[in-house]
């Protein structure tokens, strides 16, 4: 058995990797512009991850606690829109979910792990990736006033064991059961 080496995908500070994501609800691109002063919370998931599902009820309840607070949560996917669709019909967030349709957004952030939250500040600067069981509203409050969160930090990876490539061979089939958008 060999080791995988884990290597910080995106370290804290760094300005924030291009969007490459159209929303859910509307279909139209979403940008940094849109998202602009304000800190933002990026969550990739999919469906078939336990764990993304596990923490789906925690991320509407910690993104209601800070309504009206100047910060924009968006959940990011790669799976067809048909599928997200029919998944959050019976799992609903409350995150603006978008779709990352060629895996170009999962890309530039190397967001092989899933689930892994990213948070930036106002600025766009990478404040902190957490995974959502070290993820609290605290956290978020934290960059809010311009600090770096004290959290057990997401250790991130470019690509452990091939995750990419199982994520292109998942979209293909899914392209293939749910359409290509």
């Amino acid at each position: 058995m060999h080791a995988i080496a884990l290597i910080f995908a995106l370290t804290l500070g760094v300005l924030r990797p291009p969007l490459h994501i159209h929303r859910l609800d509307n279909g139209r691109t979403l940008d940094w512009k849109q998202l602009k002063g304000n800190v933002v919370v990026i969550d990739f998931w999919a469906s078939w991850c336990g764990p993304c599902v596990s923490s789906i009820p925690k991320m509407n309840a910690i993104e209601a606690e800070l309504a009206g607070e100047r910060v924009k949560f968006v959940a990011v996917t790669y799976e067809p829109r048909a599928k997200a669709k029919a998944f959050l019909a019976g799992h609903p967030m409350k995150s603006t979910v978008a779709i990352d349709d060629d895996l170009a957004t999962f890309s530039s952030f190397e967001a092989w792990g899933i689930p892994m939250i990213y948070i930036f500040d106002r600025d766009g600067r990478l404040a902190s990736i957490v995974h959502p069981d070290n993820f609290t509203a605290d956290v978020v409050r934290t960059v809010l006033v311009n600090a770096i969160p004290h959290v057990e930090q997401h250790p991130g990876w470019k690509d452990p064991a091939g995750a990419a490539k199982y994520f292109r061979e998942q979209l293909e089939l899914d392209r293939a059961k749910w359409g290509k958008k």
